[in-house]
């Protein structure tokens, strides 16, 4: 019975692994590029502590917009004297206050108005980071896949360069090549060995990095899936993202909004302060003013129970109350604030125009890079082509008897020269792969700036 039960249970198992979509090591993880731009954004520090940023504004804005709700309070209190003569007051009060605001006209309190661009900066915040973080996600995973792909590269020569070496080796046993010509091969192969190692180094410091910024654990190991996707852009199709997308633009166009209003609101410097209240038995409503915002009130106060002095306090029927204050002559003070709200909107206005045309010449810049880069990247890449070729068909008129009067050209090749070929492909292969990175990289950039985050 034990034997069937073990039985069914290892082939559940076993199922479950074979029909699972990632078969993986414990700790390990296997991501492509759009999985971890989904991790950086849900786990990464910055992405938190931006997020945490909004959640503080909205909570403070949450906080002085209270009073737009009914606001309900109990009030009691409860006195007792004796004087000289042991004549005894008793005094006591309990009273139910409710208050909802019915209007309000004028501009916008100065607390809310705080409010509000802390959470508008919030906002950006969040979307500057997602930006940057975004972009540093991006530009590791490519790191990565270029680190493989290079080391890929010289797995293959390492490979190529040991056939040569053991072929080398039997040219010498048998008289045909000095030994000299195989420690040149044994240097070679050195050599890759050594770029290989240095290359596999990165790699893992890397994968860490990448780790990292998408808040998984550093020590996992790490598979990347995907290929070096490389895509086709358009000067205008960037120069509108940018315009669309970039943090700052945005910001400006926000604090244009907001000076907007400000300049509004100056006419309402004009208007004379306003007070006024009536009131009926437990009801009120009131017409309050600070600054220049006006609010309308309506208040409900009601005792459950009172005594003043051994005695019922008598109250007011109906009250009405009205009062109005307006200047004269201010001494040009709202000419004044009207002209300094208006040099602020066309400050505001002149700078997004500077920062648009910043923007399109940093996007118009960065486009020739990439344009610039790749081309330079295919043209290394057929040098490394020629090297290569050069170099094999060197080395192999160094190993085939030369027939002089038929290659002439071909006879004076030496030894020197064949070390110069490798050396020269060797650097044609540093720069050709410097320049891959560089190229991914300035394209990265390209997208950093146009503010994509996907």
């Amino acid at each position: 019975m034990y034997k069937l039960v073990f039985a069914m249970s290892f082939m559940i198992l076993t199922f479950f692994m074979m029909t699972s979509g990632e078969v993986l090591a414990i700790g390990s993880l296997s991501l492509s590029l759009d999985e971890c731009v989904d991790m950086a954004l849900k786990n990464n520090e910055e992405i938190l502590k931006a997020k945490q940023d909004i959640s503080e504004a909205e909570g403070r804005l949450t906080a002085v917009r209270s009073d737009e709700y009914l606001q309900v309070d109990f009030t009691s209190w409860h006195d007792r004297i004796k004087n000289e003569n042991d004549y005894e007051t008793k005094s006591y009060n309990g009273t139910i206050h409710a208050e909802q605001r019915l209007a309000r006209f004028g501009e916008v309190p100065g607390n809310i108005d705080a409010a509000q661009e802390q959470l508008r900066i919030a906002l950006l915040g969040l979307e500057s980071a997602k930006i940057n973080v975004v972009s540093q996600t991006r530009s590791t995973f490519y790191i990565i896949l270029l680190i493989q792909d290079e080391i890929k590269e010289r797995l293959v020569l390492r490979d190529e360069i040991e056939k040569k070496r053991a072929r080398t080796e039997e040219r010498v046993e048998g008289k045909l090549a000095l030994e000299l010509d195989l420690l040149d091969v044994e240097l070679e192969l050195a050599q890759q060995e050594l770029r290989i190692n240095e290359l596999n180094r990165e790699l893992r410091v890397r994968k860490a990095e990448l780790l990292q910024i998408i808040g998984a654990d550093e020590e996992s190991a790490l598979l990347i899936t995907g290929d070096f996707t490389d895509e086709e852009y358009y000067l205008d199709e960037c120069i509108k993202l940018a315009m669309d997308n970039r943090v700052e633009l945005q910001d400006l166009r926000g604090q244009l909004e907001r000076q907007k209003r400000l300049l509004g609101e100056v006419w309402w410097e004009f208007l004379p302060e306003l007070r006024a209240l009536y009131k009926y038995k437990d009801a009120s409503i009131r017409l309050e003013q600070q600054n220049r915002t006006w609010d309308t009130i309506l208040a409900y106060d009601k005792d459950i129970w009172s005594k003043e002095g051994g005695a019922v306090p008598g109250k007011n029927k109906w009250e009405l109350s009205f009062g109005l204050s307006f200047p004269i002559f201010d001494g040009y003070r709202i000419k004044g604030i009207m002209d300094e709200e208006k040099a602020r909107l066309e400050k505001l206005i002149i700078e997004i125009r500077q920062m648009e045309k910043s923007i399109r010449l940093e996007v118009r810049n960065t486009f020739e890079e990439v344009a610039n880069q790749k081309e330079n990247m295919n043209i290394l890449e057929k040098v490394v082509i020629l090297r290569r070729k050069t170099l094999e068909r060197m080395e192999a008129i160094m190993e085939t008897p030369v027939i002089s009067q038929k290659y002439p050209r071909l006879a004076g090749i030496t030894f020197d020269d064949v070390i110069r070929a490798r050396e020269d492909y060797t650097e044609a292969q540093r720069s050709y792969f410097a320049q891959k990175r560089s190229y991914m990289m300035e394209r990265e950039n390209l997208r950093r700036i146009m503010g994509i985050t996907r």
